[in-house]
């Protein structure tokens, strides 16, 4: 980093200007150079033009006016190695002057006076590791005297004498035996790091650090600019100024003292810009590298990637304590790191920020990443080119390709190509032209050894368009591994900001660069987060509707065009499928070969050229069939963009004033929504009968005023199109919750849910409750396997066998199988897995041995090792099988256990909600992970959840309290539940502010060994939650109207693409995003289906394994078995019972016709 020249004037943003020596600019002088030391200013009196490098701080214009903030960057920063002074040292001796330069050195003297201090540092280090005599006996003069001004002219002299020799440029050999501590140069000034980085307190007197709100890299005028401390370490306390000696810990980024096999270290001299280079058997005459580095030097660089082509893999580390580094937006940490004070509001966990303003991103990075990662860079080099001569490594080459991008949340991949915009921190170091990203300087940073870790700002502006986005940190030649993830930034245009926004928007869908469902996405955003104050001029409101018209009528265009596409798509793809299928059928009716008297070798190569040809015609028309599927697959994906800009007109008051030029029609155009169907209903008021003339976004026929008449055709055509596909009428109504106010029901639909309710439970009791028999049996066959697994001296002394899954959670029956797991001692460290599998292997065949049948091994090699087997048991029923599964080390199947029987202890309701939505399931063949539909365990969390966040009165019928206050959850949830209101539930539900995370409750994954689970839960004195749950509400009438809501919750209310179902959220919080789970954990945000978060490994989605289709076939079922109630609970005629209702909606699939 440059320090020594004034800047040049005032620049933009962050240059400000330089007044004089050490003036207002970055590029002031530091505290070393304040007034005139020797040959500071001399080539200013001798007429020399003075270099200008980079300065390092930035200036008191930093930010001004409308222009985006710009800073000085560190570009030097020295070599990053720290290296330590050697115990042979050079002996003792009188310190003496050095002689003065020759006469003729007149240019050489003004060209090393114009060098920073910290460049002569830098450059007069190499000469001292090499053994020179006159720069040891400076060095040593320095160490006697500790004058700081005196050493740093000296050093001048001495470097101007060198330069002016030609032989000057041949540096010490690498391998030099003497190395001096060149950290015993006066420290220059570090700053602080950005807030929420833990550093230890300061241990000598440093730079003030900038003041909130001046932004990093802003100090006051009179401050000195900042610069990378990477070459000195800061003195002990009661040691003054004396720069320590490090006789045995290197700076972690430096390449000395590396793994065996590290080639022997080089340091050549550096330049102003921080770039080093090995020297060259032709070197130059000057010791001032070029910008440049040689030749050799750049060819050992080739990354492994191409910068700004990002890889196509997996993103990792995408959860914020698997990251190295911290990133914060306008000075706000991610929520993960912001601690809660108990009593206190809770910090926000989002920035909330205009479209286009300013925005700043500051990154940390600590060192030994770096140094690590530059480690292994090297050795990818190395291998690549083995001849290739060793290289110096700085601080520039380890944050080479490092970049901040600004990513739409939930963005499935990092890199420059995918961000909204990317820019690296480094500029090219030979000043070229730059590609995108790339900035003509370098942005700020800093290293502070204090906290061991380096720093810096980048500027950037809010996206036009609102919407969710993030920082990310990360390396473009490895943009798969996210280095820090910065807060979430809400862009939410205010009243000034919604008329440019939509014409922004309006550019985008006449400029067709894309086929317009981008356009119509953004537009549906800044409608649904469009909220105009009272104090909105209304003539400005016109505007700004006259706008969003426009924007409306090209969605219409592009609606209405991408539906002609389709349809000449379509009938394309259907000719020549049933041109395919023609010809596959001429064929096969030509005779048989061996009957037209063909030999028997002809014959044969007959046939096979036959079962070519009927091959080459499958494939073709799989292929036709996909590409069927895929054109229909994305109509679908259109209307329902389409659908959600309609949604936010017709949801919103604000919305229609601003539509409503327009609002009549786009009421009856919503109306022929289908959402079981995934399309518009054809268009009522056209009188052509062809499906071209009916698609959406032709509203040309359509009425201007929506009258009752009007809006019954609308719904009449949907209503038909529903039972046309669906072969059901869903009935979308509210007759169970009813939002505000109470609802007084009549007598005989009060009657019909308790004769549901009475129904549920008798079922319940009758075919799933659990007797002490079948709990007996079940403990006798474990204790059984378990004295097996002892008797058998493969497992080690203390394990113990324990019942986890259905059998024991509460939420089977009597019929679940046993799932037992091996639980080995946590002292048997030395038990591994590969030591587990083969013992298991041996307990296999010990159990064939003992009688037990039907033992299969197949699943030992999965992520948990499992062995299947049937154990012969007789009781008072006879001789039985019990079905068993054996699993080795499955703690967290054990913890899910241990949660779910706990709720199923303080709430039988649940239990027998459990029972009947798995009957259902099963019935409907949705419950069939093989088949890619939902398992078992998946319904139940998705019940869990729904009694768990939404209100309910005593009758079971979903509310919405008017207050905070009224929260009445059926059932408390137990990892967020406050322990002292549970022991004593008075007054309204309360929940803690945040989980408990000591290390009791911390456990390791079993296969994730830098994952660790947080296993809090509330689990001790239930009794009170318990009759907490009993007096919430009347299990004789509520069961019933319960499962009605738990089917249109999830046929209805749920938005699947917004949410996901998730345990691990407040009762009082808003529903959890699928953003977040898309930006922690890597989910799919574009993917509108079931989501369902386990509840301690937070990373796994239970659902991951239901298909698109087969979401959609479970929310149609939700949505016939919801209306079937419905329509049984308002019959008009006399009332079914609640047994008929039960086998009603759970009713087969093969039953049906």
């Amino acid at each position: 980093m440059a320090q020594g020249a004034p800047s040049p004037g005032r620049g933009r943003g962050g240059r400000g200007r330089s007044r004089g020596k050490g003036g207002r600019g970055g590029g002031g002088r530091s505290g070393s150079q304040k007034g005139k030391d020797k040959g500071g200013d001399a080539n200013k009196k001798e007429g020399a033009p003075a270099p200008a490098p980079r300065s390092s701080g930035s200036g008191a214009g930093a930010g001004r006016g409308n222009n985006r903030p710009r800073h000085f960057s560190a570009r030097g920063g020295g070599a990053l190695d720290v290296s330590a002074r050697s115990e042979a040292s050079v002996p003792a001796a009188a310190a003496q002057d050095p002689p003065p330069p020759p006469a003729n050195s007149g240019g050489a003297e003004d060209k090393v006076k114009g060098m920073s201090d910290q460049d002569v540092l830098i450059a007069f280090g190499p000469f001292v590791r090499a053994g020179d005599p006159k720069a040891t006996a400076v060095h040593k003069e320095y160490l006697a005297r500790q004058r700081q001004d005196e050493f740093i002219g000296n050093a001048r002299r001495f470097l101007a004498e060198k330069e002016s020799q030609p032989e000057a440029a041949a540096v010490a050999p690498a391998e030099s035996k003497v190395e001096v501590d060149v950290a015993a140069a006066p420290p220059p000034s570090v700053p602080k790091p950005p807030p929420g980085l833990q550093v230890p307190a300061p241990q000598s007197a440093i730079a003030p650090t900038p003041p909130p709100g001046m932004g990093m890299g802003s100090l006051p005028p009179s401050q000195p600019s900042l610069q990378p401390a990477a070459v000195t370490r800061l003195p002990p306390p009661g040691m003054g100024s004396l720069p320590q000696q490090i006789p045995a810990v290197p700076n972690p980024l430096s390449l000395g003292g590396g793994p065996p096999g590290m080639p022997p270290q080089i340091r050549p001299p550096t330049s102003a810009n921080g770039m080093t280079s090995t020297p060259s058997k032709a070197a130059p005459s000057s010791i001032l590298p070029a910008r440049t580095p040689p030749t050799a030097a750049k060819a050992t660089e080739a990354p492994a990637t191409t910068p700004g082509r990002p890889m196509r893999v997996r993103r990792t580390q995408t959860r914020c304590e698997e990251q190295p580094g911290r990133l914060f937006a306008n000075d706000m940490p991610n929520p993960a790191y912001a601690s809660t004070t108990p009593g206190l509001p809770p910090k926000p966990t989002s920035l909330t920020a205009r479209p286009r303003s300013e925005l700043t991103a500051r990154w940390v990075l600590p060192l030994p990443y770096l140094r690590n990662r530059a480690l292994r860079r090297f050795e990818e080099q190395k291998a690549l080119n083995p001849m290739a001569p060793p290289q110096n490594l700085t601080i520039r080459d380890a944050l080479r390709h490092l970049a901040v991008g600004l990513f739409r949340r939930g963005a499935t991949e990092t890199g420059a190509q995918s961000a909204i915009v990317s820019k690296e921190i480094l500029a090219a170091d030979d000043g070229s032209a730059q590609p995108a990203g790339r900035p003509a300087k370098d942005y700020f940073f800093n290293v502070d050894q204090r906290a061991d870790a380096v720093f810096g700002t980048v500027p950037f502006y809010a996206p036009r368009t609102p919407g969710n986005v993030v920082f990310r940190l990360y390396f473009e030649d490895e943009p798969h591994v996210t280095l820090a993830t910065g807060p979430c930034v809400r862009v939410v245009p205010s009243d000034d900001d919604i008329d440019s926004v939509l014409r922004f928007i309006l550019s985008n869908f006449k400029s067709k660069k894309t086929n317009g469902m981008s356009s119509m996405n953004s537009l549906a955003s800044v409608l649904e987060l469009f909220s105009p104050s009272p104090n909105t001029n209304e003539r400005y409101l016109d505007a700004a509707g006259r706008v969003a018209w426009g924007a409306m009528c090209e969605s219409r265009k592009v609606v209405h065009k991408a539906g002609r596409k389709y349809l000449e798509q379509r009938a394309e793809l259907e000719r020549k499928l049933a041109e395919e299928k023609e010809a596959e059928k001429i064929k096969a009716d030509l005779p048989d070969l061996t009957s037209l008297g063909i030999e028997d070798s002809d014959a044969n190569d007959a046939l096979a050229r036959k079962e070519m040809d009927a091959n080459a015609a499958n494939d073709a028309q799989s292929k036709l069939a996909t590409e069927l599927y895929s054109n229909e697959r994305k109509w679908r994906e259109m209307q329902q963009v389409y659908a959600s800009v309609l949604k936010a007109i017709v949801s919103s008051e604000a919305n229609q004033m601003l539509m409503k030029r327009d609002i009549s029609k786009i009421r009856l155009e919503w109306d022929l929504w289908c959402p079981f169907v995934e399309a518009f209903a054809p268009n009522p008021f056209v009188d052509a009968t062809d499906e071209a003339s009916t698609l959406p976004g032709d509203i040309s026929a359509f009425p201007n005023i929506g009258t009752k008449e009007n809006m019954k055709k609308s719904h009449d055509s949907r209503n038909k199109t529903q039972e046309k596909v669906l072969g059901f009428l869903p009935r979308s109504t509210r007759p169970l919750t009813l939002k505000g106010r109470s609802h007084k029901w009549k007598k005989s639909g009060l009657d019909f849910f308790t004769e549901l309710s009475s129904a549920m439970n008798e079922l319940y009791r009758a075919e799933y409750a659990v007797s002490d028999r079948v709990w007996r049996r079940r403990e006798n066959v474990r204790a059984a396997i378990e004295r097996v697994v002892s008797a058998s001296g493969e497992f080690p002394a203390g394990t113990k066998v324990a019942v986890f899954g259905s059998s024991a959670n509460g939420f089977g029956s009597p019929s679940s199988d046993l799932d037992l797991c091996l639980q080995v001692p946590p002292t048997a460290t030395d038990f591994t897995k590969e030591k587990g599998v083969e013992a298991m292997t041996n307990l296999a065949v010990k159990f064939t041995e003992v009688g037990m049948t039907d033992v299969d091994t197949v699943r030992l090699t999965a992520r948990i090792p499992i062995v299947k087997f049937n154990v012969p048991h007789t009781d008072e029923d006879g001789q039985i099988l019990v079905e068993c599964d054996l699993s080795l080390q499955n703690p967290l199947a054990c913890l899910n256990t241990t949660l779910l029987h706990a709720y199923s202890k303080i709430s039988p309701t649940a239990c027998v909600l459990a029972s009947i939505i798995k009957r259902f399931a099963k019935n409907r063949d949705i419950n069939n992970p093989s088949q890619h539909t939902l398992s078992s365990y998946g319904y139940v969390i998705m019940l869990l959840h729904f009694l768990t966040s939404c209100d309910f009165d005593a009758n079971g019928f979903v509310v919405t309290p008017e207050d905070s206050s009224q929260i009445n959850p059926i059932l408390p949830n137990l990892q967020w539940v406050d322990p002292l209101w549970a022991q004593k539930p008075d007054g309204p539900y309360r929940e803690i502010a945040a989980k408990p995370k000591a290390q009791q409750c911390m456990v390791q994954h079993p296969t994730e060994s830098k994952y660790y689970v947080n296993s809090y839960f509330y689990r001790t004195e239930l009794d009170g939650l318990k009759q907490f749950c009993s007096e919430n509400h009347n299990p004789q009438s509520a069961t019933g109207a319960l499962l009605a809501a738990f089917f249109h919750y999830y046929a209805y209310d749920f938005d699947y693409k917004k949410h996901f179902v998730s345990l691990n959220k407040k009762h009082s919080s808003p529903p959890a995003e699928r953003e977040v789970k898309a930006e922690e954990d890597g989910w799919s945000l574009y993917r509108q289906g079931l989501a369902i978060e386990d509840p301690f490994e937070l990373f796994y989605d239970v659902a991951h394994v239901v298909k698109a289709a087969n979401f959609h076939q479970i929310r149609k079922e939700f949505s016939l078995a919801y209306s079937k109630i419905s329509n049984a609970a308002m019959a008009s005629k006399e009332l079914p019972t609640g047994r008929e209702v039960i086998d009603s909606i759970c009713e087969p699939v093969s039953k049906e016709a």
